[in-house]
């Protein structure tokens, strides 16, 4: 398949970016699929099946192939949650803007923001955070309900963080907010 209708079939910034990027290197090595697959121990239809968008590769995986493929960390990272967002979530992260400062942020440092993972009390934390008129709306949304509250039970390490890295991406809903805690938690393997 040539470059033009890869890019027609799969878009250039669409949902499938982990694919476009695997079949770009792959194609710029002039190596087969079983050949890149036997690259990185797995088989010529699961680098197929990555292309196309019909499977993901693991996180581990794909950190190993986005070094290889220059790509910073802290991109390929964002990259990798992206792609496991449904696609009307995709648009909340902005990897290019996200991509620029390579150093991390620190939670809960930037000025008048409140480092949230030292309130030990959760009664104290949830008030904390109701009162914080710098919080995105959607995050306080997910705080002020409290069966989301009850059933997830936010930690102020994951408050800071959601705060810190998508309230920074614009809007955000409730719905949104909360799918972006269940993923940090997939991610860190946090229950």
């Amino acid at each position: 398949m040539g470059r033009r209708s890869f890019e027609a079939s799969m878009g250039t910034t669409g949902p499938n970016i982990i694919g476009e990027r695997i079949y770009e290197h792959r194609v710029a090595l002039e190596l087969t699929q079983d050949q890149f697959g036997a690259k990185y121990g797995v088989s010529g239809p699961a680098i197929f099946k990555f292309e196309k968008g019909y499977v993901k590769p693991s996180l581990d995986l794909w950190l190993v192939l986005s070094k290889d493929f220059k790509i910073p960390e802290k991109k390929a990272v964002l990259m990798w949650v992206k792609s496991r967002l449904p696609e009307k979530y995709q648009s909340l992260i902005d990897i290019k803007s996200a991509s620029i400062a390579e150093e991390p942020i620190p939670h809960g440092n930037e000025p008048g923001s409140t480092d949230y993972s030292k309130i030990k009390d959760r009664g104290e934390l949830r008030q904390s955070t109701l009162k914080d008129s710098k919080l995105p709306k959607g995050l306080k949304d997910l705080i002020k309900e409290t069966d989301t509250w009850n059933l997830y039970k936010p930690t102020g390490a994951e408050i800071n963080f959601l705060r810190d890295t998508f309230g920074k991406l614009g809007k955000g809903s409730h719905a949104s907010f909360r799918e972006a805690l269940r993923l940090v938690r997939e991610f860190t393997g946090a229950e």
